[in-house]
Protein backbone atom coordinates (compact mmCIF):
# COMPACT_ATOMS: atom_id res chain seq x y z
CA UNK A 1 0.00 0.00 0.00
CA UNK A 2 1.18 3.53 -0.83
CA UNK A 3 -0.01 6.55 1.21
CA UNK A 4 0.45 9.60 -0.54
CA UNK A 5 -0.77 11.98 2.65
CA UNK A 6 2.08 12.66 4.78
CA UNK A 7 -1.06 13.26 7.82
CA UNK A 8 -2.08 9.58 7.02
CA UNK A 9 1.88 8.04 6.68
CA UNK A 10 2.76 9.64 10.17
CA UNK A 11 -0.50 8.22 11.43
CA UNK A 12 0.14 4.67 9.92
CA UNK A 13 3.58 4.99 11.60
CA UNK A 14 2.44 5.79 15.13
CA UNK A 15 0.69 2.76 14.79
CA UNK A 16 2.83 -0.17 13.72
CA UNK A 17 6.15 1.77 14.21
CA UNK A 18 9.10 0.78 16.81
CA UNK A 19 11.22 3.03 18.34
CA UNK A 20 14.41 2.38 20.75
CA UNK A 21 15.45 3.96 23.89
CA UNK A 22 18.28 3.09 26.12
CA UNK A 23 18.30 -0.17 24.66
CA UNK A 24 15.00 -1.46 24.84
CA UNK A 25 12.50 -1.27 21.78
CA UNK A 26 8.84 0.43 22.37
CA UNK A 27 6.24 0.52 19.56
CA UNK A 28 5.24 4.26 19.26
CA UNK A 29 2.16 4.83 21.24
CA UNK A 30 2.84 2.56 23.97
CA UNK A 31 2.89 4.23 27.48
CA UNK A 32 6.83 4.60 28.85
CA UNK A 33 7.95 3.33 32.00
CA UNK A 34 7.80 -0.36 32.67
CA UNK A 35 10.52 -2.52 31.41
CA UNK A 36 9.43 -5.70 33.05
CA UNK A 37 9.26 -8.90 30.26
CA UNK A 38 5.85 -10.14 30.70
CA UNK A 39 5.05 -13.91 29.99
CA UNK A 40 2.25 -15.09 27.58
CA UNK A 41 0.61 -17.84 26.74
CA UNK A 42 2.36 -21.04 27.22
CA UNK A 43 5.33 -19.97 29.13
CA UNK A 44 6.53 -18.11 26.19
CA UNK A 45 7.41 -14.50 26.51
CA UNK A 46 4.98 -11.34 25.97
CA UNK A 47 5.93 -9.76 22.25
CA UNK A 48 4.64 -7.89 19.63
CA UNK A 49 4.26 -9.24 16.48
CA UNK A 50 4.19 -7.14 12.93
CA UNK A 51 3.52 -8.47 9.95
CA UNK A 52 5.54 -7.58 7.04
CA UNK A 53 4.31 -8.47 3.38
CA UNK A 54 7.42 -8.88 0.93
CA UNK A 55 4.92 -9.55 -2.24
CA UNK A 56 2.28 -11.23 -2.88
CA UNK A 57 1.93 -13.38 -6.20
CA UNK A 58 -0.12 -15.89 -8.56
CA UNK A 59 1.22 -19.38 -7.64
CA UNK A 60 2.23 -20.71 -11.35
CA UNK A 61 0.08 -23.95 -10.76
CA UNK A 62 -3.76 -24.09 -10.20
CA UNK A 63 -5.02 -25.20 -6.58
CA UNK A 64 -6.08 -27.98 -8.06
CA UNK A 65 -2.78 -29.05 -9.46
CA UNK A 66 -1.11 -28.01 -6.39
CA UNK A 67 -3.01 -29.57 -3.70
CA UNK A 68 -3.48 -33.10 -3.86
CA UNK A 69 -7.42 -34.24 -2.62
CA UNK A 70 -8.67 -30.59 -3.85
CA UNK A 71 -12.38 -30.68 -4.41
CA UNK A 72 -15.68 -28.30 -4.93
CA UNK A 73 -16.11 -28.19 -0.95
CA UNK A 74 -12.78 -26.73 -0.67
CA UNK A 75 -13.21 -24.49 -3.27
CA UNK A 76 -16.31 -23.00 -1.91
CA UNK A 77 -15.39 -23.10 1.75
CA UNK A 78 -12.16 -20.71 0.47
CA UNK A 79 -14.49 -18.59 -1.84
CA UNK A 80 -16.56 -17.96 0.91
CA UNK A 81 -14.35 -18.02 4.09
CA UNK A 82 -10.88 -16.77 2.48
CA UNK A 83 -11.58 -15.32 -0.45
CA UNK A 84 -8.80 -12.84 -0.78
CA UNK A 85 -6.79 -16.52 -1.92
CA UNK A 86 -8.61 -16.55 -4.75
CA UNK A 87 -7.71 -15.58 -8.49
CA UNK A 88 -10.51 -17.62 -10.62
CA UNK A 89 -8.63 -20.97 -10.94
CA UNK A 90 -5.64 -19.62 -9.78
CA UNK A 91 -3.63 -18.97 -6.18
CA UNK A 92 -2.65 -16.23 -4.82
CA UNK A 93 0.36 -16.33 -2.22
CA UNK A 94 1.75 -13.63 0.19
CA UNK A 95 4.98 -13.73 1.33
CA UNK A 96 5.38 -12.58 4.96
CA UNK A 97 7.49 -12.56 7.26
CA UNK A 98 7.25 -11.21 10.70
CA UNK A 99 9.22 -9.15 13.11
CA UNK A 100 9.07 -10.44 16.63
CA UNK A 101 9.92 -7.70 19.22
CA UNK A 102 10.30 -8.39 23.26
CA UNK A 103 11.86 -4.85 24.10
CA UNK A 104 14.88 -5.84 24.30
CA UNK A 105 15.66 -7.58 20.96
CA UNK A 106 14.52 -8.12 17.65
CA UNK A 107 13.87 -11.11 15.91
CA UNK A 108 12.66 -11.58 12.16
CA UNK A 109 10.96 -14.62 11.07
CA UNK A 110 11.66 -15.79 7.75
CA UNK A 111 13.55 -13.53 4.94
CA UNK A 112 10.94 -13.22 2.28
CA UNK A 113 11.72 -13.67 -1.96
CA UNK A 114 14.14 -11.04 -2.30
CA UNK A 115 15.53 -8.72 -4.54
CA UNK A 116 14.41 -9.07 -8.09
CA UNK A 117 17.41 -11.20 -9.97
CA UNK A 118 17.04 -13.40 -7.28
CA UNK A 119 15.68 -17.07 -7.69
CA UNK A 120 12.60 -16.58 -5.89
CA UNK A 121 11.51 -13.15 -7.63
CA UNK A 122 12.76 -15.07 -11.16
CA UNK A 123 10.52 -17.78 -10.46
CA UNK A 124 7.20 -15.73 -9.30
CA UNK A 125 7.57 -12.86 -11.33
CA UNK A 126 7.73 -10.08 -8.70
CA UNK A 127 10.47 -8.66 -6.52
CA UNK A 128 10.27 -8.35 -2.37
CA UNK A 129 10.29 -5.08 -0.51
CA UNK A 130 11.39 -6.38 3.05
CA UNK A 131 14.61 -3.93 3.54
CA UNK A 132 11.88 -1.23 2.94
CA UNK A 133 9.43 -2.31 4.69
CA UNK A 134 11.74 -2.74 8.35
CA UNK A 135 12.84 0.74 7.79
CA UNK A 136 9.31 1.76 7.60
CA UNK A 137 8.77 0.93 11.15
CA UNK A 138 11.83 2.36 12.41
CA UNK A 139 14.25 -1.35 12.47
CA UNK A 140 17.35 -1.18 10.33
CA UNK A 141 18.85 -4.08 9.30
CA UNK A 142 21.75 -3.95 11.94
CA UNK A 143 18.96 -3.85 14.88
CA UNK A 144 17.84 -7.35 13.69
CA UNK A 145 19.50 -9.65 16.89
CA UNK A 146 18.21 -12.67 15.05
CA UNK A 147 16.72 -14.48 11.98
CA UNK A 148 15.03 -17.31 12.68
CA UNK A 149 14.66 -19.20 8.91
CA UNK A 150 11.64 -21.88 9.18
CA UNK A 151 13.02 -23.70 6.27
CA UNK A 152 15.88 -23.17 3.39
CA UNK A 153 12.86 -22.49 0.38
CA UNK A 154 14.10 -19.73 -1.90
CA UNK A 155 11.02 -17.51 -1.28
CA UNK A 156 11.60 -18.01 3.08
CA UNK A 157 15.16 -16.55 1.89
CA UNK A 158 15.71 -14.26 -0.15
CA UNK A 159 17.21 -11.05 2.14
CA UNK A 160 19.74 -13.41 4.11
CA UNK A 161 22.60 -12.60 2.15
CA UNK A 162 23.74 -11.05 -0.72
CA UNK A 163 25.65 -14.11 -1.96
CA UNK A 164 28.79 -12.12 -0.23
CA UNK A 165 27.85 -11.10 3.04
CA UNK A 166 24.40 -11.54 5.40
CA UNK A 167 22.17 -8.38 5.04
CA UNK A 168 22.06 -8.57 8.89
CA UNK A 169 25.42 -8.06 9.98
CA UNK A 170 24.17 -8.26 13.86
CA UNK A 171 22.22 -11.48 13.72
CA UNK A 172 22.62 -14.78 14.11
CA UNK A 173 20.60 -16.58 11.58
CA UNK A 174 18.75 -20.33 13.29
CA UNK A 175 18.44 -23.08 11.72
CA UNK A 176 17.36 -26.74 12.73
CA UNK A 177 20.16 -29.03 11.65
CA UNK A 178 18.04 -31.30 9.47
CA UNK A 179 16.67 -28.40 7.37
CA UNK A 180 21.05 -27.30 7.06
CA UNK A 181 22.07 -30.72 5.97
CA UNK A 182 19.01 -31.45 3.32
CA UNK A 183 19.90 -27.91 2.32
CA UNK A 184 23.74 -28.40 1.39
CA UNK A 185 24.82 -28.85 -2.27
CA UNK A 186 21.73 -26.84 -3.17
CA UNK A 187 22.63 -23.28 -5.48
CA UNK A 188 20.32 -22.02 -2.34
CA UNK A 189 22.94 -23.13 0.06
CA UNK A 190 25.66 -21.58 -2.03
CA UNK A 191 24.27 -18.42 -2.72
CA UNK A 192 22.48 -17.22 0.33
CA UNK A 193 23.69 -20.05 3.64
CA UNK A 194 27.26 -20.36 2.75
CA UNK A 195 27.65 -16.59 3.44
CA UNK A 196 26.25 -16.46 6.64
CA UNK A 197 28.06 -19.15 7.86
CA UNK A 198 31.73 -18.24 6.55
CA UNK A 199 30.50 -14.99 8.38
CA UNK A 200 30.45 -17.01 11.41
CA UNK A 201 26.44 -15.78 12.04
CA UNK A 202 25.10 -19.06 11.80
CA UNK A 203 23.50 -21.17 14.46
CA UNK A 204 22.48 -24.62 14.05
CA UNK A 205 19.92 -25.95 16.70
CA UNK A 206 18.44 -29.25 16.77
CA UNK A 207 14.70 -29.97 17.98
CA UNK A 208 13.09 -28.06 20.27
CA UNK A 209 14.45 -24.78 21.13
CA UNK A 210 14.21 -21.72 23.15
CA UNK A 211 15.34 -18.20 21.38
CA UNK A 212 15.19 -15.31 23.43
CA UNK A 213 11.62 -16.87 25.45
CA UNK A 214 10.17 -18.01 21.95
CA UNK A 215 9.78 -21.59 21.66
CA UNK A 216 11.64 -22.97 18.16
CA UNK A 217 9.10 -26.10 17.58
CA UNK A 218 10.16 -28.84 15.25
CA UNK A 219 7.44 -29.26 12.64
CA UNK A 220 9.37 -31.64 9.73
CA UNK A 221 7.07 -32.76 6.27
CA UNK A 222 7.55 -29.73 4.22
CA UNK A 223 11.07 -30.06 4.88
CA UNK A 224 13.08 -32.59 6.70
CA UNK A 225 14.19 -29.49 8.93
CA UNK A 226 10.78 -27.23 8.73
CA UNK A 227 9.94 -25.59 11.95
CA UNK A 228 7.84 -22.79 13.49
CA UNK A 229 8.32 -20.33 16.26
CA UNK A 230 5.39 -20.22 19.30
CA UNK A 231 4.78 -16.57 20.59
CA UNK A 232 2.19 -15.75 22.61
CA UNK A 233 0.24 -14.11 20.02
CA UNK A 234 0.35 -16.75 17.36
CA UNK A 235 1.89 -19.42 16.08
CA UNK A 236 4.44 -18.66 12.67
CA UNK A 237 4.02 -21.66 11.26
CA UNK A 238 6.11 -21.18 7.87
CA UNK A 239 4.78 -23.81 5.53
CA UNK A 240 3.16 -25.82 7.37
CA UNK A 241 -0.14 -24.27 6.05
CA UNK A 242 0.85 -23.51 2.45
CA UNK A 243 -3.34 -22.80 1.69
CA UNK A 244 -5.97 -21.77 3.92
CA UNK A 245 -8.25 -24.57 3.60
CA UNK A 246 -5.19 -27.03 5.06
CA UNK A 247 -6.57 -25.50 8.50
CA UNK A 248 -9.79 -27.08 7.67
CA UNK A 249 -8.48 -30.40 6.20
CA UNK A 250 -4.85 -31.12 7.63
CA UNK A 251 -4.77 -33.84 4.87
CA UNK A 252 -5.16 -31.40 2.14
CA UNK A 253 -1.72 -32.25 1.23
CA UNK A 254 1.00 -29.76 -0.56
CA UNK A 255 2.48 -31.62 -4.23
CA UNK A 256 5.62 -30.55 -3.54
CA UNK A 257 6.05 -31.38 0.80
CA UNK A 258 9.17 -33.60 0.96
CA UNK A 259 7.43 -36.15 3.06
CA UNK A 260 3.53 -35.80 2.68
CA UNK A 261 2.91 -38.23 6.07
CA UNK A 262 4.94 -36.14 7.78
CA UNK A 263 3.76 -32.73 7.32
CA UNK A 264 -0.14 -33.88 8.04
CA UNK A 265 1.06 -35.11 11.31
CA UNK A 266 2.88 -31.87 11.95
CA UNK A 267 -0.64 -30.01 10.60
CA UNK A 268 -2.45 -31.79 12.71
CA UNK A 269 -0.44 -31.29 15.91
CA UNK A 270 0.18 -27.55 15.27
CA UNK A 271 -3.37 -27.13 15.58
CA UNK A 272 -4.02 -28.79 18.73
CA UNK A 273 -1.68 -26.64 19.72
CA UNK A 274 -2.97 -23.57 18.76
CA UNK A 275 -6.24 -24.60 20.00
CA UNK A 276 -4.83 -25.24 23.58
CA UNK A 277 -3.22 -22.04 23.27
CA UNK A 278 -5.88 -20.49 22.33
CA UNK A 279 -3.73 -18.27 19.69
CA UNK A 280 -4.10 -18.47 15.13
CA UNK A 281 -1.67 -19.92 13.43
CA UNK A 282 -0.04 -16.86 10.95
CA UNK A 283 2.02 -19.38 8.50
CA UNK A 284 3.74 -17.63 5.22
CA UNK A 285 1.48 -17.98 2.71
CA UNK A 286 -2.11 -17.65 3.74
CA UNK A 287 -3.29 -13.62 3.97
CA UNK A 288 -4.68 -13.83 7.11
CA UNK A 289 -3.93 -15.88 10.32
CA UNK A 290 -6.20 -18.96 10.76
CA UNK A 291 -7.89 -20.14 13.98
CA UNK A 292 -7.26 -23.93 14.70
CA UNK A 293 -11.16 -24.51 12.72
CA UNK A 294 -9.46 -22.44 9.55
CA UNK A 295 -11.54 -19.29 10.60
CA UNK A 296 -9.67 -15.60 9.67
CA UNK A 297 -8.76 -13.62 12.46
CA UNK A 298 -8.65 -10.00 11.26
CA UNK A 299 -6.08 -9.07 8.68
CA UNK A 300 -5.58 -5.44 6.97
CA UNK A 301 -6.68 -5.51 3.17
CA UNK A 302 -8.28 -7.67 0.99
CA UNK A 303 -6.15 -10.00 0.17
CA UNK A 304 -5.17 -9.36 -3.31
CA UNK A 305 -2.67 -7.03 -3.01
CA UNK A 306 0.10 -6.14 -0.89
CA UNK A 307 -0.94 -5.19 2.97
CA UNK A 308 0.81 -2.70 5.13
CA UNK A 309 2.74 -3.84 7.85
CA UNK A 310 0.08 -3.88 10.91
CA UNK A 311 0.44 -5.95 14.34
CA UNK A 312 -1.17 -9.47 15.16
Amino acid sequence: MVVDDPAAAAELLSVIGYYRLSGYWYPYRRRLGSRQRAVGVGGVLAVDVTVLCDAVAVFPESVGEALVGWGVGDAEWTGRVVPGNVLGEGWLLHFHSYLVVDGSRVVLVDAGIGPAGGGAAEWLGVAGRLPGLLERVGVEVADVDAVVLTHVHLDHIGWVSDGARPLFPQAEYVLQHDELEQARGRTAYAQLIDPIKQAGQLRVVTGETTLHGMRLLPTPGHTPGHQSVITDRAILGGDVLVHPAQARRPDLTYVYEQDPATATTSRRELLALAAGLGIPIAAAHPHPPLSSTGQPSASVGPGNTVCPPHKL
